[in-house]
């Protein structure tokens, strides 16, 4: 039975979308027009571009972001899990992060630290660009349902024409319940070189939930430093050497992502969690116009999870290589990307200083997309990949190991029409690969193995349909797109409950599931006005037990309305969010997950007699509800209450 048989509110919410719609902003996996490359949404914020977004303007800086829900959650496709500092968990239409593609500066963050625990560590604030792929539609990325990638800052991007040195400084406090502060500093060494240095510190307390109760566990503080130094060689080359650490410590609960309610039930003791992300990398920036550009990175990744006189670690040592041409082959104008990417894997538990397990992977992949526009109104995309992926794990505990390796050749092939000036239709389908990930790093494991282990394969197909246009209907622009997809996953391989998420189990395939649904948006501009309305829907089913995905969102609609009030330096966001109620069926288990809607309100004033000062006043959660997001862990006892009614302030000048 087709996955694509919708609820009534559903149809009626996307056709509606539909017919209102008279023009669209094309994200990376819609319908954009052919003979032009930025179509899609780019938005500075303090030199911040968020890619393909459609974000409202200055949304980072407007949002305050102190979790990866408060930037990335009113995103069609998208949610984040967790409402704890160290769980930040990426949901792309239900698929967890375990199954992403996702990358800070181009370093894999591919790491399975702790079922209790995040695998991410990122801070918002230092952010440059953050490019966001619902489903996977390229050959170019990996993962199940595709990813994100984070890219921060340096110095170049910082420094005005003729600039030779400055400075920021950042703070902000928030009622519910934190406060902090950042300083960055930024120069011009020489003619060709650039330095950064940023540092980010923050305090954190307890907050309430919107029932009016104290989650506890969540006493700590984290802090961020970045250092970078840029080289511009000559002309065509640019070096950046780069060192990046994130340390989050506190007195934490070890089960974090059950959530306070859980803990204190269960008459279970918060603990000294030290948590800590190390990346260093050099990176190198090519540029012959288009002859090639090329961007090339080799990179070390370090996360060490440890408490209880337990570390769990995880360390990349990595590289990769993306590589653009343009050229034209007799009347047909190609556009080749080329490159490859890899890492190598090692995950130990040392418990009281001896080393107890240790896995290793190997994952390398070649690929290569042209994009050939055979027509003004018509172009197709083909790609290849080549994919290698080797692990090797052993549990003494079962006495039993696993050393296998998998290869595969996968495909993608999209196409794009361009009806009129404004409307353009898309088609795509991608194959899938992902190698069987490395177990966790903190857990001692028994685990026994399937010898015939497979690697997780599939499809993913989309159509799309896009409209865009400027200066109608008396608005500025209106825009529309509206995604309808499809993805199969075969030989699945489950996070939680096999012997790659759980202490003691088997590891194996867990079976074949079909993803559909949709993602539709609706924005417009006018003068002062911003708006958007997006409604995104996902659907998972075990093909032989019909059960969902452990962390299935469902049903989730976003509004944003933003108004500029220039008298007054001043600028208004509102931000609704609104998660329909969710029943599904986990390992024979019932999952009830409650909808709730929220409301967020920001205020930003920049004086232009203080061109240099930015005073932002917001309130999340308005009417302070209590709720769980629905990319959580959650089950009958537990549920991973998010903050309540939340005052924040933040004040920043530039020098």
């Amino acid at each position: 039975m087709s996955r694509f048989e919708l609820s009534k509110l559903s149809f009626i919410i996307g056709a509606l979308l539909t017919g209102l719609s008279t023009s669209a902003i094309a994200d990376s996996n819609t319908a954009a027009p052919a003979d032009d490359e930025n179509e899609t949404e780019i938005i500075e914020v303090w030199s911040t571009n968020i890619i393909n977004s459609a974000l409202i303007e200055d949304d980072i800086e407007k949002k305050q972001a102190a979790h990866l829900s408060d930037l990335l959650r009113d995103q069609a496709g998208i949610d984040i899990g967790g409402s704890h500092s160290i769980v930040q968990g990426i949901n792309i239409r239900g698929v967890d992060d375990l199954d992403l593609n996702i990358t800070i500066d181009g370093i894999s963050q591919n790491n399975n630290m702790f079922h209790h625990a995040g695998n991410l560590l990122v801070n918002a604030d230092i952010l440059k660009a953050v490019d966001i792929n619902v489903g996977t539609n390229s050959v170019l990325t990996g993962g199940l349902s595709g990813g994100v990638a984070f890219e921060t800052k340096d110095a170049k991007d910082l420094l005005l024409p003729g600039q030779q040195f400055g400075a920021r400084l950042h703070t902000d406090i928030a009622s519910n319940d934190y406060w902090g502060g950042s300083a960055t500093v930024f120069t011009r060494v020489a003619d060709n070189v650039d330095a950064m240095v940023y540092y980010t510190y923050t305090d954190k307390d307890n907050f309430e939930s919107g029932t009016g109760r104290e989650v506890t566990g969540n006493e700590g503080r984290n802090y961020n430093g970045v250092v970078k130094l840029g080289w511009d060689v000559n002309d065509h080359n640019r070096v950046v050497f780069s060192y990046d650490k994130y340390n989050d410590r506190g007195d934490y609960y070890v089960k974090t992502n059950f959530g306070a309610g859980f803990a204190e039930d269960t008459d279970a003791d918060t603990q000294d969690i030290d948590y800590t992300r190390t990346s260093m990398s050099i990176a190198h920036e090519l540029d012959y116009g288009d002859a090639i550009t090329m961007r090339s990175t080799l990179y070390k990744n370090e996360l060490s999870y440890v408490t209880m006189g337990v570390e769990g670690n995880s360390e990349h040592t990595g590289y990769n290589v993306l590589a653009t041409s343009k050229y034209t082959f007799g009347d047909t104008l190609h556009t080749l990307r080329y490159g490859g990417e890899g890492y190598e894997q090692v995950s130990t538990r040392i418990d009281s200083n001896v080393q107890t397990n240790k896995d290793t992977a190997d994952s390398h992949a070649l690929y290569l997309e042209d994009v050939i526009q055979l027509t003004q109104r018509f172009s197709f995309t083909p790609g290849v990949r080549y994919n290698y992926y080797s692990a090797e794990m052993e549990s003494a505990g079962a006495n039993d190991s696993l050393d296998k390796s998998w290869t595969e050749f996968t495909f993608g092939l999209e196409g794009k029409y361009r009806l009129t000036d404004a409307w353009t239709l898309s088609a795509s389908a991608t194959e899938l690969f992902q190698g069987p990930g490395l177990r966790e790093s903190y857990v001692d494991y028994t685990t026994e193995f399937d010898q015939a282990l497979k690697a997780e394969t599939g499809i993913n197909k989309t159509l799309g349909v896009a409209y865009l246009e400027n200066d109608v209907m008396g608005l500025d622009r209106l825009a529309f797109t509206f995604n309808l997809f499809e993805t199969r996953i075969e030989d699945y391989i489950d996070n939680w409950t096999i012997g790659k998420g759980n202490p003691v189990g088997y590891y194996e395939n867990s079976g074949d599931y079909d993803i559909d649904g949709f993602e539709s948006s609706l924005s417009l501009r006018n003068a002062q006005l911003n708006a958007r309305l997006s409604y995104s829907k996902s659907d998972s089913e075990h093909l032989e037990t019909g059960e969902q995905l452990r962390y299935e969102v469902g049903d989730s609609i976003a509004l944003n309305l933003g108004y500029d009030i220039p008298e007054y330096d001043v600028n208004v966001n509102w931000t609704t969010l609104v998660t329909r109620t969710d029943d599904s069926v986990f390992a024979g288990a019932d999952i009830h997950k409650a909808g709730y809607q929220i409301h967020n309100i920001t205020m930003q004033w920049l004086p232009k007699d203080m061109s240099a000062l930015t005073v932002t006043l917001g309130v999340q959660n308005v009417f302070d509800k209590a709720y769980y997001s629905h990319a959580s862990y959650s089950s009958d006892t537990v549920q991973d209450y998010e903050p309540g009614r939340n005052v924040k302030l933040s004040l920043s000048y530039l020098f």
